[in-house]
């Protein structure tokens, strides 16, 4: 094992600010449902009784695997704001054991066009958060106070997996999490309307980002207040090249992301940019932002390696263990393609060992001991 000289506070925030470390600090993006598997229960029981069985799931495995440095999340809670508890959120979650889902399925996400062409006049004449107040009934199905309630219990539940792992003396990087304003249209249109929209009515799309962006930017610094966290992550799952062409990213994503990180920043709090899927294309833009604030987190589409080429001297990246690789690898697989990255990501500083997007379902625990194992003993700069 590597002689360590630093705490895993100041291992984590080395990474961050692109500062020396004596060794790859490991922060896997950890949900409960590879420790429910790990402990033998469904995902049913793991989601239906989350503080009583999923929740402790997450810290027997911390436990078991000797540790490791950090969080991105904390846990599986989320970080709503009680002022806006309906949040506009759309869709539907569909958890394992309802409707047509197995016990031991994962949620599904099921996709529906709940705004309309109309909800964009609104919006613009409203603002956000007037016009997902003036449409909460349609949005929620539960009363005023049964929703502040509901973001009052998962806020004093977020807070309490922060103070677990604090006691343990790991910091957590995100204290709230907020979509741009072209995620939050594409899953409230729906991405095929939404899609149209942006070539049918470019200009009212803008005006409608124009009219969200300040506020759910001021939203999410007020949740780290409350949860006493000074990071947000900013979720960028659908503006990236893998869907639309650069100059879609360049009026309907970018300047936005810009806006809201650059907003983080005057407030001390750091951004992590939460990609999914490719957005290489997109990573020399990101050297616009403000440096040594945000981490940019990759889920294995995007290639790591190019990433650390463009942007190794400007931000931290996170990643990017796959999650195939995390399921079907061995520990020997699993622990050569860690090496690689430490070798290369993690050369110089700047780099945060971690799964691709969230740790698999299916992840096998042999793998992701040896994940962590590799990030606590392989350092060949030291």
């Amino acid at each position: 094992m590597i002689k360590e000289t630093m705490t895993p506070r100041e291992r984590v925030w080395a990474a961050v600010k692109l500062e020396p470390y004596d060794r790859i600090p490991a922060a896997p993006l950890l949900d409960v449902m590879f420790p429910a598997r790990h402990k033998g229960m469904t995902l049913a029981e793991a989601f239906g009784d989350y503080r009583g069985k999923g929740w402790p799931a997450m810290v027997e495995l911390f436990d078991e695997v000797g540790g490791w440095d950090g969080f991105l999340l904390p846990g599986y809670s989320q970080s709503p704001n009680p002022k806006h508890p309906a949040a506009g959120r759309t869709g539907l979650m569909v958890y394992p054991g309802k409707s047509d889902l197995s016990v031991d399925s994962p949620p599904q996400y099921i996709e529906t066009e709940s705004m309309t062409h109309e909800d964009y006049d609104e919006i613009i004449r409203l603002g956000w958060w007037g016009w997902v107040e003036s449409v909460r009934q349609r949005l929620s199905s539960f009363p005023l106070e049964k929703s502040i309630a509901w973001a009052e219990r998962q806020l004093a539940q977020y807070r309490k997996e922060i103070e677990t792992w604090e006691e343990r003396g790991l910091p957590t990087l995100i204290g709230a999490a907020v979509s741009s304003p072209l995620m939050t249209l594409s899953t409230s249109r729906s991405m095929t309307a939404f899609a149209l929209d942006i070539h049918r009515i470019p200009d009212k799309v803008q005006a409608v980002m124009d009219a969200m962006v300040d506020d759910i930017t001021q939203s999410a610094i007020e949740v780290t207040k409350l949860t006493g966290i000074p990071g947000i992550m900013l979720v960028l799952e659908r503006g990236g090249n893998f869907y639309f062409p650069l100059k879609v990213f360049e009026r309907f994503e970018f300047p936005y992301i810009k806006k809201m990180v650059e907003a983080f920043a005057a407030e001390g709090i750091l951004t992590t940019l939460h990609f999914d899927q490719d957005w290489i294309l997109n990573l020399p833009y990101l050297r616009d932002l403000p440096a040594k604030m945000c981490i940019c987190e990759l889920d294995s589409k995007t290639d790591i390696f190019k990433a650390k080429e463009i942007l190794g001297d400007h931000m931290c990246i996170a990643g990017d263990v796959p999650a195939g690789l995390q399921a079907l690898g061995t520990p020997q697989e699993m622990e050569e393609y860690c090496q690689k990255l430490i070798d290369v990501v993690g050369k110089g500083t700047g780099f945060i060992l971690s799964s691709g997007c969230t740790v698999s379902s299916d992840c096998k625990y042999e793998n992701f001991k040896a994940m962590i194992d590799t990030a606590k003993n392989y350092y060949p700069y030291g």
